[in-house]
């Protein structure tokens, strides 16, 4: 089961670049010739200007709506890209419109940032270590002076690590993984606000198709002005048009998500979630994400695995995680024996093994995150 989360580009800047984002979160990749096409729904609803301070003020309310398209493939059984291509819509709602006919009240729609990636699994044990690098640029140019804008208009290159573990005694059936990123974005009038994104996920698989999890997605910015440095808050100021791309934008957003294998290869995936803290943007109200993922497999991918029952005192083990007697899966053609080695010396247990693969439809990527953005 592909486990998919989402936050949001809070402050006029919807996070429509999810799934590429999204993916290279997670610590676990597909096996190699294996991939996932996926289709995510957004819908985010901020009601609150954060200031500088953390203060909350109503200056109007914006509605962000988008569909993001992705394919995630494994080139390699450590080595995977992704690529994602968004589509979005704005709309505000209040007496203070940056400008006119963009924040009129109804919605605006264009493509915003392609996004294309890599990450590589570097380790598997104690931990499943990842590191990846992200690029996003603007498919077409957009307005992104607006409180209903759809994004910066702007590139950014992402590098960071991704941490996973998959308990194996205490909870076996939970798993955790961690995301530090940093981003360096485009330089607008001498400023470049780097970002610093640092995201958690706890998980817990309450049978072999449903899967819930707790979510944590912050963002501290380096450099950037606050909200007081700007002293004239016109349409005609060269540096408050900008004030979205170069603002020192801090956020935390907490919630939770759940996702159900329908079949084997096709899953389905929602989450919610809520700014807790931050300044010099958007308070995220509500942010909500439902999609569906698709599983596909290429002609030189490995053979197809089957679920097959495994001996009483196996430990069975695929890509450095503990598969657990309900889920070890063989090649179709291997039978009920498998490629067992009878016997561990360290832990004095009959080992199985099997080609790198699935744990079960839901347990390959255990989850997947959004980072925090820019303002509006």
């Amino acid at each position: 089961m592909r486990i998919l989360t989402s936050f949001c580009f809070f402050c006029g800047f919807v996070l429509l670049t999810a799934m590429p984002t999204l993916t290279h979160a997670q610590a676990w990749t597909p096996p190699k010739g294996e991939g996932d096409y996926s289709v995510v729904l957004q819908d985010l609803y901020t009601r609150d200007h954060l200031l500088q301070e953390g203060q909350r003020l109503d200056a109007g309310h914006v509605n962000l709506v988008g569909v993001v398209q992705s394919i995630d493939f494994g080139i390699t059984d450590k080595f995977a890209a992704t690529l994602a291509v968004p589509f979005g819509a704005g709309r505000y709602g209040g007496k203070l419109p940056h400008q006119l006919p963009i924040d009129d009240g109804t919605y605006h729609t264009s493509l915003q940032d392609l996004s294309m990636g890599l990450r590589y699994n570097w380790r598997g044990r104690p931990l499943m270590l990842t590191p990846f690098v992200l690029g996003t640029f603007p498919i077409n140019h957009y307005e992104h002076f607006a409180h209903s804008a759809i994004g910066t208009d702007s590139w950014e290159f992402r590098m960071g690590l991704n941490a996973g573990h998959h308990f194996e005694t205490v909870l076996p059936r939970a798993y955790y993984q961690v995301q530090y990123s940093y981003a360096v974005v485009q330089s607008f009038m001498n400023f470049r606000p780097n970002k610093n994104r640092f995201n958690g996920e706890f998980g817990y698989f309450l049978t072999r198709r449903l899967s819930v999890r707790a979510l944590a997605l912050s963002q501290i910015t380096d450099g950037g002005l606050d909200f007081s440095d700007f002293h004239h808050r016109v349409a005609t100021d060269p540096l408050w048009r900008q004030h979205d791309r170069i603002s020192r934008t801090d956020i935390l957003n907490l919630g939770g998500g759940a996702a159900y294998g329908i079949t084997h290869n096709l899953d389905l995936f929602g989450s919610l979630l809520h700014t807790v803290w931050g300044r010099n943007g958007h308070a995220l109200y509500t942010g909500v994400t439902v999609g569906v993922s698709w599983s596909f497999r290429m002609p030189w991918a490995r053979p197809q695995l089957a679920y097959q029952p495994a001996p009483a005192n196996a430990v069975c083990t695929l890509n450095g995680i503990k598969a657990g007697r309900f889920s070890l899966l063989m090649p179709r053609s291997a039978g009920r024996s498998g490629r067992c080695r009878s016997r561990d010396r360290a832990s004095n247990q009959s080992v199985c093994w099997s080609a790198p693969g699935k744990l079960s439809p839901a347990t390959r990527k255990p989850g997947l995150f959004h980072p925090a953005a820019n303002t509006d």
